[in-house]
């Protein structure tokens, strides 16, 4: 029997029912909703899918999400997102990945053996910006237009 959680339709839904001070109790189902939106994503081209370009957004909110939990465990998988396609590569802010902090961030892909997510990272000039506009302005985004 299908759950929300196996249709982007269902996702969203879940994604409007988590309010961003509930994010760090929620990081599982958030975890859940962004990886089955990667999947979506991934197959989006393929001949058999049946991804929902209505949705889309479902993949960056579920980000933003990850982002309020700050769990930088959460980057390897985020970045592979970004890399998914065109669109994705240009609409995935790097932000999203920076919940920890960047220098926290940095440190736990350089320790995790993912040293090459972090050197590209580093590269992003966003590292160096503070978050709090960005943060204010995906809140307002995604919980008043989401």
């Amino acid at each position: 029997m299908a759950g929300p959680i196996d249709t982007q339709a269902g996702r969203a839904e879940l994604l409007a029912a988590i309010a961003p001070d509930t994010a760090e109790r929620q990081h599982a189902l958030i975890r859940q909703i962004f990886h089955a939106e990667f999947e979506a994503r991934s197959k989006a081209w393929s001949v058999d899918s049946d991804f929902d370009g209505d949705y889309f957004e479902n993949l960056y909110w579920s980000a933003f999400l990850l982002y309020l939990v700050g769990d930088p465990s959460d980057v390897p998988m985020m970045w592979r997102a970004k890399h998914i396609d065109f669109d994705t590569g240009c609409g995935f802010d790097v932000q999203n990945m920076l919940g920890a902090g960047a220098a926290a961030t940095l440190a736990y892909l350089t320790e995790h053996g993912h040293d090459d997510i972090a050197e590209a990272l580093s590269r992003y000039p966003e590292l160096h910006d503070d978050p709090q506009d960005w943060e204010e302005a995906r809140r307002e985004y995604f919980w008043t237009t989401g």
